[in-house]
């Protein structure tokens, strides 16, 4: 039997285990799939389909990379696949827009972020662990493998509304008039804006085309509103949604589409990237390239940003000159503050406000694309007040309140 006839069969695998009779790994790891989201007390919804993302992953690694199924890895081949993670080759990127079935498509969009490749790694340990435990492996090429817990929500991590205000009071300030000044202007508050109030990640968002927002009627309202989409390919955990536009960020991006020379509102299926750039990109037209800026600005040639490494900067830049601003007026404390701020500071900022303008945890949760409220609880510190309240209705007046615990003469 050749090496590739033989990929992935049971002949080389132990018989004794609890998956019964399958035919490869891959049958393996859709049992213990099903098994994870049956054990889950929230179905882990939002899991499952990370880790069936991470899987499809694994799946092109070992058949066009390695060469070799899971069930056979040793140590170094673990230590080969993180390599790989961390430098992609260019044929491992998937053509822009294709699909699963499509010439080019492969399900790594682009290089994995470090948090990225560590999610997968840590994936990938959790099908080992489970592999081995039931006996379907022998041994676990990961049991050395050290990999990074996941980062826990930290929700103190937003921006005040005032120093919000702030940062977009700054850029207005510092404006200039130049017509490339003026548009990146007009890009760098619209990403402002846009992340403040629907709470998209940073790699949601570069992701995104212009035909993302598009219009939806409300046949109970009798009304239509803008709601942005977040496709498969960009959502975490392939968790699709809608979000409804506020005014305030559908008039961000208005101005923003109008200072870049395309039409106020977005067309359907407009396939230009939703982030620009003032800087063009080469143009052809009918086989006569384009050389003149000012030719291909007409043409609407513009450049894009599509990496969160790209848009980080954009909100870093702001947020320093703001900082800036605050050193100078002596509020040193709030621009130490600021400047640890990044675009998903943002993302926490939106989920806090909408929360405490008695938006439901239900419905926030759905906007961030958490499958599971209990994330969303975090930011409402759900735990500690219900512990609260039962303290309250059991032992009334035990617990310290802010205003009635007495401060002793000469403390502080």
């Amino acid at each position: 039997m050749s090496d590739l006839a033989s990929y992935g069969s049971q002949d080389a695998l132990p018989l004794a285990h609890l998956f019964g009779n399958v035919s490869d790994d891959w049958v393996a790891a859709e049992i213990w799939l099903g098994e994870v989201a049956d054990n889950s007390r929230n179905s882990s919804r939002e899991t499952l389909a990370t880790y069936r993302f991470h899987l499809a992953k694994l799946r092109w690694y070992c058949e066009q990379i390695a060469r070799l199924p899971p069930s056979r890895w040793t140590i170094p081949d673990v230590k080969a696949f993180r390599d790989f993670l961390s430098a992609l080759p260019v044929r491992a990127i998937s053509a822009r827009g294709a699909r699963a079935g499509d010439m080019g498509y492969t399900p790594f969009r682009k290089q994995p972020s470090p948090s990225s490749q560590a999610d997968i790694m840590r994936f990938a340990r959790a099908m080992f662990t489970a592999f081995h435990g039931t006996g379907y492996l022998r041994v676990n090429p990961m049991i050395l493998t050290r990999t990074p817990k996941p980062r826990r929500l930290d929700t103190s991590r937003s921006i005040a509304p005032d120093i919000y205000d702030l940062v977009l009071g700054v850029m207005e300030r510092q404006r200039d008039e130049g017509q490339v000044a003026y548009q990146r202007h007009l890009r760098d508050r619209f990403v402002l804006v846009f992340l403040r109030e629907t709470g998209l990640r940073a790699s949601e968002l570069v992701g995104a085309s212009m035909g993302a927002v598009y219009a939806l009627s409300d046949p109970e309202a009798g009304k239509t509103y803008w709601v942005v989409r977040v496709d498969e390919e960009d959502a975490k955990g392939a968790n699709e949604r809608s979000i409804p536009l506020t005014r305030v960020a559908m008039d961000a991006l208005i101005a923003y589409r109008l200072g870049f020379g395309l039409p106020a509102l977005p067309a359907p299926n407009e396939v230009q990237p939703i982030v620009l750039s003032p800087r063009t990109r080469p143009l052809s037209i009918n086989a006569r390239t384009i050389k003149g800026a000012a030719d291909r600005r007409f043409f609407g040639a513009w450049g894009s940003v599509t990496t969160r490494q790209g848009l980080y900067k954009i909100v870093k830049g702001r947020i320093t000159d703001a900082a800036q601003v605050l050193q100078r007026d002596g509020m040193h404390d709030a621009a130490t503050e600021l400047l640890k701020a990044s675009p998903h500071w943002l993302r926490h900022t939106f989920a806090k406000a909408t929360l405490l303008h008695g938006h439901s945890v239900v419905d926030v949760a759905a906007a961030l694309g958490h499958a599971s409220v209990d994330t969303t609880m975090i930011y409402t510190e759900q735990g500690a007040l219900d512990q609260i309240r039962a303290w309250e209705r059991r032992r009334p007046g035990v617990l310290a309140e802010v205003d009635a615990v007495p401060i002793p003469a000469g403390a502080g």
